[in-house]
């Protein structure tokens, strides 16, 4: 598989090198900032904090269309407020640098496409969608480090991350859409730390349908990512996702089975469950719900909440929402709530 796919990549390049037009770069990209009130209940260390956090990312994409019709484009993300810190020996926390996020080449035509580079697995890209009734994704967003629990993404990001890979997506027939992705091992090569797995040599697939049914959209996909260590055992992440789209009202489910280690039968579960509604062109409301239980069927996570996003004008929203959390390990259980405002704009 690995060998048919270097070689369609490669068939795709050269077709038609000659390029009608020079490429055309443009710019985009978002800012979301968030602040925000906590209050940690946990007996042990009761807190309250305000704190403001940003998520935003200068991102920039350039196309070209060949002789034959083929276009080849590029994509390059710039982290543009890094929530990462760092504390030296002295025990000074610093913010790290902001860096290269997503950055990648792709080759596009009746064939399907081919992405080269440093991008999200194909169970990433094909997922089905997640509601992002608050500006941003539900499941896996930047701003939950007031809950001060833990919190798991419940996305194909753990694995391979954005390590530099090769993947292909097909065409779409009917509805219908497949595609896999190709990691090679970085262990002695230099370059950024993507994912928690980024030296380890990895697969992923997936497999998603869109499609209408009267006034009723549904999106559905299946996707599964692994990858494999020195003695050959493999850890995977499999996920499975709905999304229906009614008119004002978007229901979407989200359940992602994650392994607890290399070559074992037991796995941790993660499910998310949102649920909208677009009251006007400017309003919408939603409420979210993401469960995590252990290997052992314990639910060691729970976390709710409902709020909503208000259009001030184009390109920018009004964030708004009440969180609260609660996280189990063995006796000791921590709860935490943090209410948020926010301000997000795209560019």
């Amino acid at each position: 598989m690995k060998n048919v796919l270097l070689g369609s990549a490669a068939a795709a390049l050269m077709i038609a090198p000659a390029v009608a037009g020079p490429v055309a770069i443009t710019v985009g990209g978002y800012h979301n900032t968030l602040f925000y009130g906590s209050q940690d209940f946990d007996s042990n260390n009761d807190a309250s904090s305000m704190n403001i956090d940003q998520d935003a990312e200068i991102i920039f994409k350039g196309k070209a269309k060949l002789d034959s019709g083929i276009e080849v484009g590029l994509q390059v993300q710039f982290e543009a407020a890094s929530q990462n810190t760092s504390e030296n020996d002295d025990g000074v926390i610093t913010k790290d640098d902001d860096q290269v996020d997503e950055h990648y080449i792709y080759v596009k035509g009746d064939f399907g496409k081919f992405v080269i580079g440093s991008e999200n697995s194909a169970a990433r890209m094909l997922e089905a969608g997640h509601d992002k009734y608050l500006g941003y994704s539900q499941i896996g967003d930047s701003f939950l480090a007031g809950l001060k629990v833990g919190y798991t993404k419940a996305e194909h990001s753990k694995l391979t991350g954005d390590s530099p890979k090769l993947t292909y997506v097909s065409p779409k027939f009917g509805g219908l859409q497949v595609g896999y992705s190709m990691t090679p091992s970085t262990s002695n090569s230099g370059g950024d730390d993507f994912g928690i797995e980024n030296d380890l040599p990895g697969t992923s697939y997936g497999v998603r349908y869109k499609g209408k049914v009267g006034p009723v959209k549904i999106a559905v996909s299946v996707g599964s990512e692994s990858v494999d260590n020195a003695a050959g055992k493999s850890r995977e992440d499999s996920s499975t996702r709905l999304q229906v789209t009614m008119n004002r009202v978007k229901f979407s489910y989200n359940d992602l089975e994650r392994d607890t280690g290399y070559g074992v039968s037991t796995s941790d579960t993660f499910n998310n469950m949102a649920l909208s509604y677009k009251l006007s062109k400017k309003l919408v409301l939603g409420v979210d719900v993401q469960t995590d239980e252990d290997n052992a069927g314990d639910t060691i996570y729970e976390h709710s909440r409902i709020g909503g996003t208000y259009k001030l004008g184009s390109g920018v929203k009004l964030t708004f929402s009440t969180n609260t959390a609660e996280e189990t390990e063995g006796a000791t259980t921590e709860e935490s709530s943090y209410t948020a405002i926010g301000l997000l704009m795209k560019f």
